[in-house]
Parts: C-alpha cells; sequence; structure tokens
C-alpha cells in the first residue's frame, strides 16, 4: 500500500501536475486538512465519490491512529489545503507513522509558496533559515521575532491572511531596520511583490488580508 503526498495549487487550480491528478483518480481515500477545501479541490477537477478525511491541528492522537489504519489497507492520498503536505502541517506524523508500519511513502512534488517566492525574489538566497508560522498570542510573537535579531541569513516567515497587517506592523516594531521580501496572492492574478523595510511595505499594501509569504534579510 502507498500513501501519496501530494502538492496541490497554492492558488491557480491548473497548477496541479498531471501525475497529481491521476492519482487523485485513482484513490478512493484522500486526506485532506480541511474538508471543505480539499471538496472544492475535487469537484473542481471533476472527481466524486471520494471517501475525505480530515487531518489538521484538532485531529487526536486516536483519528490519527485510524488515518494510519486505513493507509495500511489501501492507497491513500494526502494533500493539504494548498501547498505542499507535511511541511508546517500534521502530515508529517502521518508520514512518519505510516513508514513504522510498512506503508510506502510516495512524493508527488508540485506548487510550494516558498519556492514561487524564492524565485521571484530577485535575489541568490543560496542559504535562510526557515522559521515558518510563529506563535498566535502576541507575547510569544514578539519575543520570536526578537530573538531574530542576531541572524545572520535570511530568514522565512508565514502565517495566517488575516495576520498579514499584524506581522508588519510587529516587524516594523522590532525589526524595522531589516529589509522584508514580501510575496502576496502567490501564482494568482492579484500576485503581489513588495520589497522595503516593514513600514514602508506596510503602507504599501493593497489589501488587509492575503496569503503570504514573507523573506526577512539580515540588516
Amino acid at each position: 500500500m502507498s500513501l501519496f503526498v501530494i502538492a496541490t495549487p497554492i492558488g491557480h487550480y491548473q497548477d496541479l501536475g498531471h501525475r497529481a491528478l491521476e492519482i487523485l483518480h485513482q484513490c478512493s481515500v484522500i486526506i485532506t486538512e480541511e474538508r471543505k477545501e480539499g471538496s472544492r479541490l475535487l469537484r473542481h477537477f471533476g472527481i466524486s465519490g471520494r471517501q475525505l478525511e480530515e487531518l489538521n491541528e484538532h485531529t487526536n492522537n486516536e483519528g490519527l491512529a485510524e488515518l494510519v489504519a486505513l493507509c495500511t489497507s489501501q492507497d491513500v492520498a494526502l494533500i493539504s489545503d494548498a501547498g505542499t503536505p507535511g511541511f508546517c502541517d500534521p502530515g508529517a506524523d502521518l508520514v512518519s507513522l505510516c513508514r513504522k508500519k510498512g506503508v510506502q511513502i510516495q512524493s508527488v512534488p508540485g506548487p510550494s509558496s516558498l519556492m514561487a517566492l524564492l524565485s521571484i525574489s530577485g535575489r541568490r538566497l543560496d542559504e535562510f533559515y526557515f522559521r515558518g508560522f510563529i506563535s498566535p498570542k502576541t507575547e510569544e510573537r514578539i519575543e520570536q521575532l526578537r530573538q531574530l535579531k542576531s541572524t545572520k541569513v535570511p530568514v522565512v516567515l508565514m502565517d495566517t491572511p488575516y495576520r498579514l497587517k499584524k506581522m508588519l506592523t510587529e516587524l516594523d516594531g522590532e525589526l524595522g531596520e531589516h529589509t522584508v521580501l514580501l510575496g502576496l496572492n502567490l501564482s494568482q492574478e492579484n500576485e503581489v511583490f513588495l520589497e522595503g523595510r516593514p513600514g514602508r511595505v506596510l503602507k504599501d499594501l493593497p489589501c488587509d488580508k492575503a496569503e503570504f509569504v514573507l523573506i526577512l534579510l539580515p540588516s
């Protein structure tokens, strides 16, 4: 049996690869981050009648064990809401447990917001630190950002769309002398790339909320 770890579009459905689409058609069980988003993707490509199971931050150990059991009896596809599963989400736990059970893990690479931003940054970022999502709690966020002051390599930060302005405001207050590279709605028609000090980028924002990835350059 195989668990296919499938990268899904980060904003443009046409970015889903032929192999990924073929596997989604073949698997009768699909594990998705959120049922609503997974259903929308499958519906767009005319895929129906699939058993959809959720795997996210609310999945407990019992639920995870049930998913592993499914993977040991048949081929299963694992997808996230957008991008590559197993990267900053609970998919990594499922992959680890399935491998211990002898399930073959197969990667189906594709869209990645991180790679998309790096590719359009115009910078040769041969080395960087992926910090990913910081705490949603304000005091912890501030402390985590302060810890980045002495970092000598670019730092990649991500957060939920509705914390876009909050992130830039906090960066302006704690790391205002740094330059940030910001990608909004990558791969979509309204894609935006902004570069500058956090305060400047904050003023130039075309919207209050958007999917984003941010690179903080060393001062």
